[in-house]
Protein backbone atom coordinates (compact mmCIF):
# COMPACT_ATOMS: atom_id res chain seq x y z
CA UNK A 1 0.00 0.00 0.00
CA UNK A 2 1.44 3.87 -0.33
CA UNK A 3 2.43 5.40 2.05
CA UNK A 4 1.12 8.91 2.91
CA UNK A 5 3.58 10.69 1.00
CA UNK A 6 2.64 8.38 -2.41
CA UNK A 7 5.49 6.43 -2.68
CA UNK A 8 5.65 2.96 -2.35
CA UNK A 9 8.97 1.38 -0.77
CA UNK A 10 11.45 -0.87 -2.70
CA UNK A 11 12.01 -2.95 -0.17
CA UNK A 12 8.63 -4.06 1.67
CA UNK A 13 8.74 -3.82 4.93
CA UNK A 14 11.12 -0.70 5.42
CA UNK A 15 8.57 2.25 4.77
CA UNK A 16 8.15 2.78 8.49
CA UNK A 17 11.45 2.91 9.58
CA UNK A 18 12.60 5.10 6.95
CA UNK A 19 9.72 7.49 7.98
CA UNK A 20 10.54 7.33 11.73
CA UNK A 21 14.37 7.87 11.03
CA UNK A 22 13.29 11.04 9.00
CA UNK A 23 10.82 12.07 11.64
CA UNK A 24 13.16 11.76 14.44
CA UNK A 25 16.06 13.73 11.93
CA UNK A 26 13.82 16.54 11.32
CA UNK A 27 13.21 16.50 15.16
CA UNK A 28 16.77 16.06 15.96
CA UNK A 29 17.65 19.26 13.28
CA UNK A 30 14.93 21.53 15.21
CA UNK A 31 16.18 20.80 17.99
CA UNK A 32 19.55 22.44 17.09
CA UNK A 33 18.13 25.30 15.73
CA UNK A 34 16.29 26.17 18.51
CA UNK A 35 19.42 25.70 20.43
CA UNK A 36 21.76 27.17 18.41
CA UNK A 37 24.50 25.52 20.10
CA UNK A 38 25.91 23.00 17.79
CA UNK A 39 28.08 23.18 15.11
CA UNK A 40 27.10 22.77 11.04
CA UNK A 41 29.46 19.98 11.07
CA UNK A 42 27.96 18.53 14.19
CA UNK A 43 24.69 18.34 12.73
CA UNK A 44 26.19 16.71 9.30
CA UNK A 45 28.11 14.51 11.00
CA UNK A 46 24.59 13.33 13.02
CA UNK A 47 22.94 12.94 9.61
CA UNK A 48 25.93 10.79 8.04
CA UNK A 49 25.71 8.75 10.96
CA UNK A 50 21.89 8.34 10.87
CA UNK A 51 22.14 7.37 6.72
CA UNK A 52 25.13 5.01 7.45
CA UNK A 53 22.74 3.41 10.27
CA UNK A 54 19.58 3.42 7.94
CA UNK A 55 21.51 1.45 5.57
CA UNK A 56 22.45 -1.02 8.33
CA UNK A 57 19.36 -1.70 9.77
CA UNK A 58 18.27 -1.97 5.63
CA UNK A 59 20.43 -4.72 4.55
CA UNK A 60 20.22 -6.50 8.07
CA UNK A 61 16.42 -6.52 7.64
CA UNK A 62 16.26 -7.08 3.56
CA UNK A 63 18.82 -10.21 4.98
CA UNK A 64 15.88 -11.35 7.33
CA UNK A 65 13.22 -10.86 4.33
CA UNK A 66 12.87 -14.48 3.79
CA UNK A 67 11.59 -14.95 7.16
CA UNK A 68 8.36 -12.00 6.82
CA UNK A 69 5.82 -13.00 4.95
CA UNK A 70 5.17 -11.35 1.84
CA UNK A 71 1.10 -10.12 2.09
CA UNK A 72 1.11 -9.79 -2.32
CA UNK A 73 0.84 -13.49 -2.40
CA UNK A 74 3.61 -13.61 -5.26
CA UNK A 75 7.59 -13.61 -4.55
CA UNK A 76 8.22 -10.53 -6.65
CA UNK A 77 12.20 -10.50 -5.04
CA UNK A 78 15.38 -11.11 -7.27
CA UNK A 79 16.08 -14.79 -7.80
CA UNK A 80 12.44 -16.05 -6.76
CA UNK A 81 11.72 -18.19 -9.74
CA UNK A 82 7.98 -19.50 -8.71
CA UNK A 83 4.90 -17.45 -7.06
CA UNK A 84 3.02 -18.73 -4.23
CA UNK A 85 0.23 -19.10 -6.33
CA UNK A 86 2.48 -21.33 -8.95
CA UNK A 87 3.38 -23.25 -5.84
CA UNK A 88 -0.41 -23.82 -5.26
CA UNK A 89 -0.85 -25.18 -8.42
CA UNK A 90 2.54 -27.66 -8.48
CA UNK A 91 0.61 -29.32 -5.27
CA UNK A 92 -2.69 -29.45 -6.19
CA UNK A 93 -1.48 -30.47 -10.15
CA UNK A 94 0.51 -33.19 -8.00
CA UNK A 95 -2.19 -34.40 -5.79
CA UNK A 96 -4.73 -34.03 -8.69
CA UNK A 97 -2.67 -36.32 -10.82
CA UNK A 98 -2.21 -39.13 -7.92
CA UNK A 99 -5.98 -39.65 -7.37
CA UNK A 100 -6.77 -39.36 -11.18
CA UNK A 101 -4.00 -42.52 -11.98
CA UNK A 102 -5.86 -44.76 -9.16
CA UNK A 103 -9.36 -43.34 -10.59
CA UNK A 104 -8.62 -44.57 -13.62
CA UNK A 105 -6.74 -47.94 -13.14
CA UNK A 106 -7.28 -50.62 -15.75
CA UNK A 107 -10.94 -51.69 -15.40
CA UNK A 108 -12.06 -49.49 -12.23
CA UNK A 109 -14.63 -47.60 -14.43
CA UNK A 110 -16.12 -51.10 -15.50
CA UNK A 111 -16.16 -52.01 -11.87
CA UNK A 112 -18.11 -48.87 -10.67
CA UNK A 113 -20.41 -49.15 -13.14
CA UNK A 114 -21.17 -53.01 -12.62
CA UNK A 115 -21.23 -52.54 -8.97
CA UNK A 116 -23.71 -49.56 -8.91
CA UNK A 117 -26.11 -52.30 -11.17
CA UNK A 118 -25.33 -54.96 -8.84
CA UNK A 119 -26.23 -52.90 -5.69
CA UNK A 120 -29.80 -51.88 -7.21
CA UNK A 121 -30.44 -55.88 -8.24
CA UNK A 122 -29.12 -57.26 -5.10
CA UNK A 123 -31.69 -54.51 -2.89
CA UNK A 124 -34.87 -55.37 -5.10
CA UNK A 125 -34.26 -58.97 -4.58
CA UNK A 126 -33.95 -58.17 -0.94
CA UNK A 127 -37.08 -56.29 -0.73
CA UNK A 128 -39.01 -59.05 -2.91
CA UNK A 129 -38.45 -60.90 0.18
CA UNK A 130 -36.52 -64.01 -1.58
CA UNK A 131 -33.18 -62.68 0.13
CA UNK A 132 -33.54 -63.85 3.38
CA UNK A 133 -31.23 -62.30 5.99
CA UNK A 134 -28.66 -61.75 3.42
CA UNK A 135 -29.58 -58.18 3.82
CA UNK A 136 -25.44 -57.80 4.70
CA UNK A 137 -24.72 -58.36 0.94
CA UNK A 138 -26.60 -55.31 -0.08
CA UNK A 139 -24.68 -53.06 2.52
CA UNK A 140 -21.52 -54.77 1.49
CA UNK A 141 -22.22 -53.90 -2.26
CA UNK A 142 -23.10 -50.48 -1.47
CA UNK A 143 -20.17 -50.03 1.09
CA UNK A 144 -17.67 -51.59 -1.72
CA UNK A 145 -19.19 -49.09 -4.57
CA UNK A 146 -18.84 -45.85 -2.32
CA UNK A 147 -14.87 -47.21 -1.67
CA UNK A 148 -14.86 -47.18 -5.35
CA UNK A 149 -16.44 -43.48 -5.59
CA UNK A 150 -14.16 -42.25 -2.89
CA UNK A 151 -10.73 -42.16 -5.43
CA UNK A 152 -13.00 -40.81 -8.23
CA UNK A 153 -14.72 -37.44 -6.57
CA UNK A 154 -11.15 -36.33 -4.95
CA UNK A 155 -9.62 -36.40 -8.14
CA UNK A 156 -12.52 -34.23 -9.55
CA UNK A 157 -12.16 -32.36 -6.77
CA UNK A 158 -8.50 -31.88 -6.81
CA UNK A 159 -9.05 -30.88 -10.93
CA UNK A 160 -11.62 -28.27 -10.02
CA UNK A 161 -9.06 -26.72 -7.67
CA UNK A 162 -6.17 -26.88 -10.00
CA UNK A 163 -8.29 -25.33 -12.83
CA UNK A 164 -9.23 -22.68 -10.97
CA UNK A 165 -5.82 -22.05 -10.08
CA UNK A 166 -4.34 -22.71 -13.41
CA UNK A 167 -7.24 -20.00 -14.76
CA UNK A 168 -5.91 -17.25 -12.00
CA UNK A 169 -2.44 -17.39 -13.53
CA UNK A 170 -0.99 -14.51 -15.74
CA UNK A 171 1.06 -14.97 -18.27
CA UNK A 172 4.37 -13.58 -18.79
CA UNK A 173 3.14 -11.82 -15.21
CA UNK A 174 1.48 -9.45 -17.54
CA UNK A 175 -1.79 -11.01 -19.26
CA UNK A 176 -4.32 -12.86 -17.13
CA UNK A 177 -5.85 -15.57 -18.79
CA UNK A 178 -9.31 -14.30 -18.33
CA UNK A 179 -9.06 -12.44 -21.14
CA UNK A 180 -9.64 -15.86 -23.02
CA UNK A 181 -12.72 -17.20 -24.01
CA UNK A 182 -13.99 -20.44 -22.09
CA UNK A 183 -12.93 -20.16 -18.44
CA UNK A 184 -16.57 -19.71 -17.44
CA UNK A 185 -17.60 -22.79 -19.35
CA UNK A 186 -14.41 -25.08 -18.12
CA UNK A 187 -14.64 -24.25 -14.41
CA UNK A 188 -18.67 -24.58 -14.65
CA UNK A 189 -17.84 -27.78 -16.69
CA UNK A 190 -15.46 -29.41 -13.65
CA UNK A 191 -17.88 -28.15 -10.46
CA UNK A 192 -20.87 -29.84 -11.88
CA UNK A 193 -19.05 -33.03 -12.40
CA UNK A 194 -17.82 -32.51 -8.89
CA UNK A 195 -21.27 -32.09 -7.57
CA UNK A 196 -22.24 -35.41 -9.48
CA UNK A 197 -19.67 -37.37 -8.09
CA UNK A 198 -20.64 -36.07 -4.54
CA UNK A 199 -24.14 -36.80 -5.28
CA UNK A 200 -23.26 -41.04 -6.12
CA UNK A 201 -21.02 -41.11 -3.41
CA UNK A 202 -23.82 -39.37 -0.68
CA UNK A 203 -26.23 -41.63 -2.46
CA UNK A 204 -23.74 -44.97 -1.79
CA UNK A 205 -23.34 -44.25 1.65
CA UNK A 206 -27.18 -43.42 2.60
CA UNK A 207 -28.27 -46.69 0.81
CA UNK A 208 -25.89 -48.80 3.18
CA UNK A 209 -27.06 -46.88 6.09
CA UNK A 210 -30.77 -47.70 4.75
CA UNK A 211 -29.62 -51.13 4.35
CA UNK A 212 -27.85 -51.72 7.45
CA UNK A 213 -30.91 -50.43 9.62
CA UNK A 214 -33.12 -52.67 8.48
CA UNK A 215 -30.66 -55.62 8.89
CA UNK A 216 -29.75 -54.46 12.78
CA UNK A 217 -32.63 -52.40 13.91
CA UNK A 218 -36.40 -53.96 14.82
CA UNK A 219 -38.39 -52.83 11.94
CA UNK A 220 -42.11 -53.44 10.75
CA UNK A 221 -43.03 -54.46 7.08
CA UNK A 222 -44.11 -50.76 6.38
CA UNK A 223 -40.71 -49.14 7.40
CA UNK A 224 -38.52 -52.13 5.72
CA UNK A 225 -40.34 -51.43 2.78
CA UNK A 226 -39.35 -47.67 3.03
CA UNK A 227 -36.30 -48.62 3.71
CA UNK A 228 -35.89 -51.11 0.79
CA UNK A 229 -37.40 -48.31 -1.54
CA UNK A 230 -35.00 -45.35 -0.62
CA UNK A 231 -31.83 -47.92 -0.93
CA UNK A 232 -33.21 -48.05 -5.03
CA UNK A 233 -33.94 -45.03 -5.24
CA UNK A 234 -30.91 -43.80 -3.89
CA UNK A 235 -28.87 -46.32 -6.11
CA UNK A 236 -30.75 -45.57 -9.37
CA UNK A 237 -29.97 -41.73 -8.70
CA UNK A 238 -26.03 -43.23 -8.42
CA UNK A 239 -26.80 -45.25 -11.61
CA UNK A 240 -27.51 -42.28 -13.28
CA UNK A 241 -24.46 -40.32 -12.24
CA UNK A 242 -22.45 -42.92 -13.01
CA UNK A 243 -23.09 -43.41 -16.22
CA UNK A 244 -22.32 -39.68 -16.84
CA UNK A 245 -19.42 -39.19 -15.21
CA UNK A 246 -17.57 -42.83 -16.64
CA UNK A 247 -18.01 -41.32 -20.17
CA UNK A 248 -15.11 -39.40 -19.80
CA UNK A 249 -12.53 -38.34 -17.01
CA UNK A 250 -11.31 -34.56 -17.29
CA UNK A 251 -7.63 -33.48 -16.91
CA UNK A 252 -6.08 -36.60 -17.61
CA UNK A 253 -3.89 -34.91 -20.46
CA UNK A 254 -0.40 -34.09 -18.86
CA UNK A 255 0.85 -31.92 -21.88
CA UNK A 256 -2.93 -29.77 -22.35
CA UNK A 257 -5.23 -31.00 -19.34
CA UNK A 258 -7.88 -28.12 -19.70
CA UNK A 259 -8.01 -28.97 -23.71
CA UNK A 260 -10.90 -31.47 -23.63
CA UNK A 261 -13.09 -29.56 -21.89
CA UNK A 262 -12.97 -26.37 -24.01
CA UNK A 263 -15.76 -25.34 -27.09
CA UNK A 264 -14.95 -22.60 -29.51
CA UNK A 265 -17.53 -19.79 -28.50
CA UNK A 266 -15.96 -16.59 -29.78
CA UNK A 267 -14.23 -16.95 -33.24
CA UNK A 268 -13.57 -14.78 -36.26
CA UNK A 269 -16.23 -15.03 -38.93
CA UNK A 270 -12.48 -14.43 -42.10
CA UNK A 271 -9.91 -16.59 -41.14
CA UNK A 272 -6.97 -14.75 -42.23
CA UNK A 273 -4.69 -17.96 -42.00
CA UNK A 274 -6.97 -20.52 -42.27
CA UNK A 275 -5.32 -23.40 -39.87
CA UNK A 276 -3.64 -21.62 -37.12
CA UNK A 277 -6.62 -19.60 -36.66
CA UNK A 278 -8.70 -22.73 -36.51
CA UNK A 279 -6.12 -24.30 -34.29
CA UNK A 280 -6.33 -21.04 -31.90
CA UNK A 281 -10.07 -20.96 -31.65
CA UNK A 282 -10.16 -24.46 -30.48
CA UNK A 283 -7.78 -23.80 -27.73
CA UNK A 284 -8.29 -23.77 -23.85
CA UNK A 285 -7.02 -20.51 -22.39
CA UNK A 286 -4.05 -22.13 -20.76
CA UNK A 287 -2.92 -23.80 -23.86
CA UNK A 288 -3.86 -20.29 -25.91
CA UNK A 289 -1.87 -18.73 -23.43
CA UNK A 290 1.13 -20.47 -23.74
CA UNK A 291 0.67 -20.49 -27.77
CA UNK A 292 0.53 -16.64 -27.87
CA UNK A 293 4.40 -16.74 -25.65
CA UNK A 294 5.48 -19.64 -28.02
CA UNK A 295 4.87 -17.69 -31.29
CA UNK A 296 6.09 -14.67 -29.89
CA UNK A 297 9.21 -16.22 -28.61
CA UNK A 298 9.40 -17.36 -32.59
CA UNK A 299 10.88 -14.22 -33.50
CA UNK A 300 14.48 -14.68 -33.84
CA UNK A 301 13.84 -17.99 -34.52
CA UNK A 302 12.54 -18.38 -38.50
CA UNK A 303 14.18 -17.75 -41.48
CA UNK A 304 14.45 -13.79 -42.69
CA UNK A 305 11.80 -14.07 -45.37
CA UNK A 306 9.41 -15.56 -42.61
CA UNK A 307 7.67 -14.44 -40.09
CA UNK A 308 6.58 -15.91 -36.93
CA UNK A 309 2.74 -16.52 -37.97
CA UNK A 310 3.88 -17.50 -41.50
CA UNK A 311 5.70 -20.17 -40.65
CA UNK A 312 3.41 -21.69 -37.82
CA UNK A 313 1.06 -21.55 -40.67
CA UNK A 314 3.40 -23.67 -42.79
CA UNK A 315 4.47 -25.98 -40.44
CA UNK A 316 0.76 -26.94 -39.56
CA UNK A 317 -0.16 -27.62 -43.55
CA UNK A 318 2.62 -29.32 -43.76
CA UNK A 319 1.60 -31.48 -40.13
CA UNK A 320 -1.76 -32.18 -42.21
CA UNK A 321 -0.27 -33.58 -45.80
CA UNK A 322 1.83 -35.62 -43.53
CA UNK A 323 -1.33 -37.18 -41.91
CA UNK A 324 -2.84 -37.90 -45.01
CA UNK A 325 0.32 -39.39 -46.44
CA UNK A 326 1.41 -37.49 -48.99
CA UNK A 327 4.69 -35.95 -46.79
CA UNK A 328 6.83 -38.56 -45.09
CA UNK A 329 8.53 -37.44 -41.49
CA UNK A 330 11.51 -36.23 -43.33
CA UNK A 331 10.25 -34.52 -45.69
CA UNK A 332 8.13 -32.86 -42.67
CA UNK A 333 11.66 -32.61 -41.39
CA UNK A 334 12.84 -30.70 -44.42
CA UNK A 335 9.95 -28.45 -45.03
CA UNK A 336 9.93 -27.28 -41.20
CA UNK A 337 13.44 -26.58 -41.86
CA UNK A 338 12.56 -23.91 -45.06
CA UNK A 339 10.94 -21.41 -42.51
CA UNK A 340 12.37 -22.43 -38.96
CA UNK A 341 16.12 -22.23 -37.95
CA UNK A 342 18.48 -24.88 -36.15
CA UNK A 343 16.88 -23.42 -32.46
CA UNK A 344 13.02 -23.92 -33.56
CA UNK A 345 13.96 -27.34 -34.98
CA UNK A 346 16.02 -28.34 -32.01
CA UNK A 347 12.54 -27.34 -30.03
CA UNK A 348 10.19 -29.12 -32.25
CA UNK A 349 12.30 -32.03 -32.15
CA UNK A 350 12.30 -32.01 -28.24
CA UNK A 351 9.15 -33.97 -26.82
CA UNK A 352 9.65 -31.98 -23.55
CA UNK A 353 8.73 -28.83 -25.29
CA UNK A 354 5.58 -27.54 -24.47
CA UNK A 355 4.64 -27.03 -28.75
CA UNK A 356 7.06 -29.98 -30.57
CA UNK A 357 6.06 -32.13 -33.15
CA UNK A 358 4.28 -34.89 -30.73
CA UNK A 359 1.87 -32.21 -29.17
CA UNK A 360 1.30 -30.15 -32.23
CA UNK A 361 -0.01 -33.47 -34.07
CA UNK A 362 -2.13 -34.05 -30.91
CA UNK A 363 -3.50 -30.22 -31.37
CA UNK A 364 -4.10 -30.93 -35.09
CA UNK A 365 -5.96 -34.35 -34.29
CA UNK A 366 -8.13 -32.38 -31.66
CA UNK A 367 -9.04 -29.37 -33.88
CA UNK A 368 -9.76 -32.00 -36.88
CA UNK A 369 -12.01 -33.83 -34.64
CA UNK A 370 -13.97 -30.54 -33.90
CA UNK A 371 -14.31 -29.11 -37.35
CA UNK A 372 -13.91 -31.52 -40.03
CA UNK A 373 -15.03 -29.21 -42.27
CA UNK A 374 -12.53 -26.93 -43.26
CA UNK A 375 -10.00 -30.10 -43.40
CA UNK A 376 -12.73 -31.00 -46.18
CA UNK A 377 -12.12 -28.35 -47.93
CA UNK A 378 -8.52 -28.71 -47.73
CA UNK A 379 -8.61 -32.10 -48.88
CA UNK A 380 -10.87 -31.36 -51.90
CA UNK A 381 -8.39 -27.92 -52.56
CA UNK A 382 -5.11 -30.47 -52.61
CA UNK A 383 -6.93 -33.06 -54.47
CA UNK A 384 -8.08 -30.25 -57.22
CA UNK A 385 -4.68 -28.91 -57.60
CA UNK A 386 -2.91 -32.50 -57.95
CA UNK A 387 -5.59 -33.59 -60.59
CA UNK A 388 -6.12 -30.84 -61.97
CA UNK A 389 -9.57 -30.05 -61.63
CA UNK A 390 -11.20 -27.36 -63.96
CA UNK A 391 -12.44 -25.67 -61.42
CA UNK A 392 -9.05 -24.79 -60.21
CA UNK A 393 -7.61 -24.48 -63.62
CA UNK A 394 -9.46 -22.70 -65.91
CA UNK A 395 -12.17 -20.97 -64.14
CA UNK A 396 -11.69 -17.35 -63.04
CA UNK A 397 -13.43 -17.87 -59.52
CA UNK A 398 -13.87 -20.83 -57.24
CA UNK A 399 -16.17 -21.49 -54.98
CA UNK A 400 -16.25 -24.47 -52.31
CA UNK A 401 -17.99 -25.12 -49.12
CA UNK A 402 -19.07 -27.24 -46.47
CA UNK A 403 -21.36 -28.03 -43.70
CA UNK A 404 -21.54 -31.07 -41.47
CA UNK A 405 -24.42 -33.53 -43.00
CA UNK A 406 -25.96 -33.39 -39.75
CA UNK A 407 -26.51 -30.40 -37.06
CA UNK A 408 -28.05 -30.58 -33.60
CA UNK A 409 -29.41 -28.03 -30.92
CA UNK A 410 -29.79 -25.70 -33.90
CA UNK A 411 -26.69 -25.19 -34.89
CA UNK A 412 -24.03 -25.77 -37.71
CA UNK A 413 -20.87 -23.97 -38.73
CA UNK A 414 -20.31 -23.44 -42.59
CA UNK A 415 -17.25 -23.28 -43.85
CA UNK A 416 -16.46 -21.21 -47.49
CA UNK A 417 -13.51 -20.92 -49.23
CA UNK A 418 -13.33 -18.48 -52.49
CA UNK A 419 -10.15 -18.02 -55.04
CA UNK A 420 -10.03 -14.91 -57.10
CA UNK A 421 -7.95 -16.65 -60.38
CA UNK A 422 -9.59 -13.54 -62.35
CA UNK A 423 -6.19 -11.70 -62.27
CA UNK A 424 -7.92 -7.97 -61.05
CA UNK A 425 -8.76 -7.22 -57.53
CA UNK A 426 -13.21 -7.05 -57.22
CA UNK A 427 -15.05 -6.13 -54.60
CA UNK A 428 -17.98 -9.51 -54.29
CA UNK A 429 -20.95 -10.21 -52.44
CA UNK A 430 -21.79 -13.96 -50.64
CA UNK A 431 -25.25 -14.45 -50.26
CA UNK A 432 -25.79 -17.09 -47.34
CA UNK A 433 -29.56 -17.81 -47.53
CA UNK A 434 -30.46 -20.76 -44.60
CA UNK A 435 -34.00 -21.86 -45.33
CA UNK A 436 -36.01 -21.14 -41.59
CA UNK A 437 -32.33 -19.95 -40.07
CA UNK A 438 -31.99 -17.24 -37.54
CA UNK A 439 -31.12 -15.06 -39.74
CA UNK A 440 -32.65 -16.50 -42.68
CA UNK A 441 -30.48 -14.55 -45.32
CA UNK A 442 -26.46 -12.87 -44.49
CA UNK A 443 -24.79 -10.77 -47.28
CA UNK A 444 -21.45 -10.35 -47.12
CA UNK A 445 -19.07 -7.88 -48.74
CA UNK A 446 -15.41 -9.38 -48.96
CA UNK A 447 -12.81 -8.18 -51.42
CA UNK A 448 -10.80 -11.34 -51.69
CA UNK A 449 -6.70 -11.65 -52.61
CA UNK A 450 -5.76 -11.96 -56.06
CA UNK A 451 -4.41 -15.31 -56.13
CA UNK A 452 -1.97 -17.35 -59.25
CA UNK A 453 -4.09 -19.67 -61.06
CA UNK A 454 -2.35 -23.40 -61.36
CA UNK A 455 -1.61 -24.14 -65.15
CA UNK A 456 -1.19 -27.92 -64.65
CA UNK A 457 -1.52 -30.54 -61.85
CA UNK A 458 0.55 -30.13 -59.20
CA UNK A 459 2.93 -33.03 -58.53
CA UNK A 460 5.07 -34.39 -55.30
CA UNK A 461 8.71 -33.40 -55.32
CA UNK A 462 8.43 -31.77 -58.74
CA UNK A 463 10.79 -28.43 -58.99
CA UNK A 464 8.62 -25.41 -58.68
CA UNK A 465 4.96 -27.56 -59.42
CA UNK A 466 5.46 -29.23 -55.62
CA UNK A 467 2.04 -29.56 -53.82
CA UNK A 468 3.60 -28.35 -50.88
CA UNK A 469 3.89 -25.22 -52.50
CA UNK A 470 0.86 -24.89 -54.54
CA UNK A 471 -1.38 -25.49 -51.68
CA UNK A 472 0.76 -23.36 -49.67
CA UNK A 473 0.09 -20.64 -52.37
CA UNK A 474 -3.76 -21.14 -52.60
CA UNK A 475 -4.44 -21.42 -49.51
CA UNK A 476 -2.62 -17.92 -48.56
CA UNK A 477 -4.50 -16.23 -51.08
CA UNK A 478 -8.16 -17.94 -50.64
CA UNK A 479 -10.74 -15.97 -48.51
CA UNK A 480 -12.06 -18.02 -45.85
CA UNK A 481 -15.34 -17.95 -43.98
CA UNK A 482 -16.20 -19.57 -41.19
CA UNK A 483 -20.24 -18.75 -40.62
CA UNK A 484 -22.13 -19.49 -37.59
CA UNK A 485 -26.01 -20.74 -38.74
CA UNK A 486 -28.81 -20.97 -36.37
CA UNK A 487 -32.10 -22.31 -36.08
CA UNK A 488 -35.12 -21.75 -33.93
CA UNK A 489 -35.05 -24.49 -31.36
CA UNK A 490 -36.89 -27.70 -32.09
CA UNK A 491 -35.99 -27.45 -35.51
CA UNK A 492 -35.80 -30.83 -36.83
CA UNK A 493 -35.85 -32.21 -40.61
CA UNK A 494 -33.64 -31.13 -43.50
CA UNK A 495 -32.91 -27.56 -44.15
CA UNK A 496 -31.24 -26.41 -47.62
CA UNK A 497 -28.51 -23.89 -47.40
CA UNK A 498 -28.16 -21.52 -50.49
CA UNK A 499 -24.30 -19.84 -51.26
CA UNK A 500 -23.97 -17.00 -53.91
CA UNK A 501 -21.69 -15.12 -55.49
CA UNK A 502 -21.96 -12.55 -57.51
CA UNK A 503 -19.66 -9.58 -59.19
CA UNK A 504 -19.00 -6.36 -58.79
CA UNK A 505 -22.00 -6.10 -61.31
CA UNK A 506 -24.05 -8.17 -60.13
CA UNK A 507 -23.73 -10.65 -61.76
CA UNK A 508 -23.63 -14.26 -60.62
CA UNK A 509 -20.25 -15.94 -60.75
CA UNK A 510 -20.93 -19.34 -58.57
CA UNK A 511 -23.93 -20.77 -56.92
CA UNK A 512 -24.38 -23.94 -54.49
CA UNK A 513 -27.09 -25.67 -52.52
CA UNK A 514 -26.15 -27.97 -49.90
CA UNK A 515 -28.57 -30.08 -46.99
CA UNK A 516 -28.01 -30.76 -43.44
CA UNK A 517 -30.20 -32.58 -41.62
CA UNK A 518 -31.57 -30.90 -37.91
CA UNK A 519 -31.79 -33.31 -35.66
CA UNK A 520 -32.65 -33.22 -31.42
CA UNK A 521 -31.23 -36.57 -30.39
CA UNK A 522 -27.67 -37.95 -30.99
CA UNK A 523 -25.61 -36.65 -33.66
CA UNK A 524 -21.58 -37.57 -34.86
CA UNK A 525 -20.87 -34.06 -35.11
CA UNK A 526 -22.69 -32.78 -32.03
CA UNK A 527 -21.36 -30.53 -29.63
CA UNK A 528 -20.97 -33.22 -26.75
CA UNK A 529 -19.79 -36.13 -29.48
CA UNK A 530 -17.19 -33.29 -30.96
CA UNK A 531 -15.52 -33.14 -27.22
CA UNK A 532 -15.59 -36.66 -26.87
CA UNK A 533 -14.12 -37.51 -30.76
CA UNK A 534 -11.27 -34.53 -29.85
CA UNK A 535 -10.53 -36.46 -26.24
CA UNK A 536 -10.17 -39.73 -28.07
CA UNK A 537 -8.53 -38.59 -31.29
CA UNK A 538 -6.08 -36.61 -28.76
CA UNK A 539 -5.50 -39.90 -26.67
CA UNK A 540 -5.17 -42.10 -29.59
CA UNK A 541 -2.23 -39.76 -31.44
CA UNK A 542 -0.25 -39.59 -27.42
CA UNK A 543 -0.67 -43.29 -27.48
CA UNK A 544 0.80 -43.60 -31.26
CA UNK A 545 3.51 -41.12 -30.28
CA UNK A 546 4.10 -43.09 -27.30
CA UNK A 547 4.91 -46.22 -29.29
Amino acid sequence: MAGAAGFEPAVPGLGGRCIIQAMLHARSREHALLKKSAPKMSTLRRAIRCHEAGEASGEHMASNMSDLPNPYGEDDLPGSSESALERRVRIRDSQRVFWTKIATIRWSGLARISVSFAAVLATLVLASGRGGELVYVGVALFALQAVLFFPAMLASSFAQMSARDRLQLKIGRTRSMEAYPGVERILNTLQERTLRERTRLICALLAAGALNSEDNFETGTILASILFGLAVFLGSISIINTLQLERRIPMIDSDFPLLSMHAPTLHQSTLKRALTDLVVAHLDPETAGAWDDWVLGLENKVRSNQTPESAVEHLLRVLHLNHLGLLDDSRLISESKRVFRVAAIDDLNNNESKFCYRTLRRLMAHTRAWQPGLFRLIDRLEDAALRGHASLIESPWRLDLDIPPRCSQGQGDLFVMIHNHSGRESQIEVDIIAADGEPHQQTLRLNPPVSRQPKKPAKIGEEGNDIVDVLARLIDNSLVLWIGLAWPTGSTGSKPVQVNMRGPTGETLSAFVVQTTLSSGFNPEGATEKMLDAAVAVRRIAISVAD
